[in-house]
């Protein structure tokens, strides 16, 4: 079934073939399927959301053809907000390129300025449903135009209902984890209850279990803290007044987004990066390390000849004890599920300050400073200090979880580069032996029982199915067998088709991983075609009978005629600049 006209949604009056104010502009088209009249949202027109009676009964396959062409042959981001009546919130659905140079080469997502775009969205029981669309409210993504060229709907048979429902989420599926490491305030303007609903609505019925969600910087918090210093309204990079409304709006950014996530059947884990200051104009403390890296320079890392470099040491207890604080608030004053820290980023963590040189002559009897960061004994040192700051937070979540009568479990995210630039070549060819050079000992981490969930940030770029990187992932896997700590591998690039994520799911399983983590998650779910297939990869038993599921997740509808011209042609791209 095409719905194709798309005149018939409600209210009509907010449909013109003008450019009315709180009007969607109607757009005649033809593809070789038949002809459309397709809807297009401008940001500047105040615009009402739109309802389109389905009048159908049973289940059926849902996806959305989606026009992104624009002016000279270019593509243009558009996003649209979809929802069908019954659903609690709105999903977000937007433009999936990619760059084959980082992402690989998929010729079946290639599209041009002249084509529609469609992506399957999911499958539902659509008795007595409507479907709901709008444009983005508010954020940087009230910025792009809405575009909806027609609603494709494909009766599903009973073979085609049960093997969707054999897709659903279970006890042992629950096996996935969602980033989202900063950046969503600002793109969509997170800042009332149903906003934060919609940040989680595509975890909700999916293999998800948890979600890391951004919540501080460093000592700059997302939320107000009592113990972190609340970010400015004008820190973040401008995201700062979205939160600060969301404040003014009665809500608070950390307590909100736990209750919107449960809502939405996952676990969320408050995340912080221990960031340092940026080059100009990213360098404002207002943004990143705030008062406390103001008022304490005495506790910088520093390098061998004593100057500081841009990041806070964990070597200091003052430091140390701030994200101790921190993070019992977060479960004691929030109850979070669990706590997060990214140790991916923000290098160094501890360096060559003064007590960590006298800790390493106290033990081997020369002076640190001559040595290079790639000796072994001097990255041991660096990483015990590192390794005392995870045992004073593991003691903490035990004080506080005996309390609250639960376990309360720890979330680290470390760095394996598949082509290391920023160490020592021979280094690179092990994934533990990187993370020691950045002071993270994970073997020490899994022995003492101080992390349960280690995410290797396993950061790839290219096509590739996930095998050459086997041996690494078992670097990880092998320490971890019979103990509590789970194993979660990122899946990189962020861009590839079913079949491509699938491929390397099945090779990171069989190299022991435990669940799949996916960074920048947040960039990620709109991308509808893709992550359909990406929250069942959970399923680690059936994907190898999954072949070709997925394949026909995204296709390209060329367009004949558009707005009365013919598309394809010499000049069917206006020539006047």
């Amino acid at each position: 079934m095409w719905l194709s006209d798309l005149t018939e949604f409600d209210p009509a009056d907010a449909i013109s073939y003008d450019r009315g104010e709180e009007t969607w502009i109607a757009v005649d088209y033809e593809v070789d399927e038949g002809k459309g009249i397709m809807l297009f949202g401008l940001p500047e027109l105040d615009l009402p959301p739109l309802t389109l009676r389905l009048k159908v009964t049973g289940w059926y396959e849902i996806r959305l053809g989606i026009f992104y062409g624009s002016r000279l042959a270019s593509i243009k981001d558009r996003v649209l907000c979809v929802k069908l009546s019954d659903d609690v919130t709105f999903s977000r659905i937007s433009h999936e390129h990619y760059q084959s140079r980082k992402d690989g080469n998929y010729p079946e997502k290639e599209f041009h300025w002249f084509d529609i775009a469609e992506a399957f969205w999911k499958c539902a029981d659509l008795t007595g449903q409507d479907l709901i669309i709008k444009h983005p409210p508010r954020g940087d993504m009230a910025k792009q135009e809405t575009n909806l060229a027609y609603v494709r709907l494909i009766p599903m048979d009973e073979a085609a209902i049960q093997h969707w429902k054999s897709q659903q989420p279970g006890a042992k599926t629950k096996t996935l984890m969602a980033n989202y490491d900063g950046g969503s305030f600002g793109q969509w303007g997170v800042s009332t209850p149903e906003d934060f609903l919609a940040e989680f609505e595509c975890l909700r019925d999916s293999d998800f279990d948890i979600v890391l969600y951004a919540m501080a910087r460093g000592p700059i918090t997302l939320y107000p803290s009592k113990v972190g210093e609340f970010v400015s309204p004008t820190g973040i990079h401008g995201q700062g007044h979205v939160l600060h409304q969301c404040v003014k709006n009665g809500l608070d950014p950390l307590d909100i987004a736990i209750k919107a996530a449960h809502t939405c059947g996952v676990k969320l884990f408050p995340q912080t990066r221990l960031v340092g200051t940026q080059l100009p104009p990213g360098h404002l403390r207002t943004d990143y390390g705030g008062k406390m890296m103001a008022d304490h320079p005495e506790w910088m890392c520093t390098y061998p000849d004593g100057k500081p470099t841009r990041h806070l040491s964990l070597a200091f207890k003052g430091v140390r004890d701030f994200h101790v604080r921190l993070m019992r608030e977060w479960v004691e004053d929030y109850h979070a599920d669990g706590v997060n820290i990214l140790f991916s980023r923000s290098f160094p963590f501890v360096y060559y300050e003064q007590l960590v040189c006298e800790a390493f002559y106290k033990v081997y009897k020369e002076d640190m400073r001559k040595l290079p960061p790639v000796d072994e004994r001097v990255q041991r040192i660096r990483a015990s200090f590192l390794t005392q700051f995870l045992r004073e937070v593991r003691l903490m979540l035990d004080e506080v979880g005996k309390v609250q009568e639960r376990y309360i479990p720890t979330c680290y995210l470390v760095p394996v580069n598949n082509s290391p630039s920023n160490i020592p070549a021979e280094t690179g060819k092990s994934g533990l032996a990187e993370c020691l050079f950045n002071a993270l000992d994970v073997p020490i981490w899994i022995q003492e029982g101080l992390v349960d969930y280690l995410a290797v940030h396993l950061h790839m770029y290219g096509e590739h199915d996930g095998t050459s990187v086997q041996p690494k992932i078992r670097e990880f896997t092998d320490l971890s067998k019979d103990t509590k700590t789970k194993v979660f591998v990122d899946i990189y690039p962020r861009r590839m088709p079913p079949r491509q994520y699938r491929k390397i799911a099945m090779s990171y399983y069989d190299a022991g991983a435990d669940g799949l983590a996916f960074w920048d998650s947040y960039g990620r779910y709109f991308r509808a075609s893709e992550w359909a297939f990406i929250k069942r990869l959970g399923h680690r038993d059936d994907l190898a009978d999954w072949e070709g599921v997925g394949d026909d997740y995204y296709k390209v509808f060329p367009l004949r005629r558009l707005d009365g011209y013919e598309m394809g042609r010499e000049f069917s791209t206006p020539s006047d600049g």
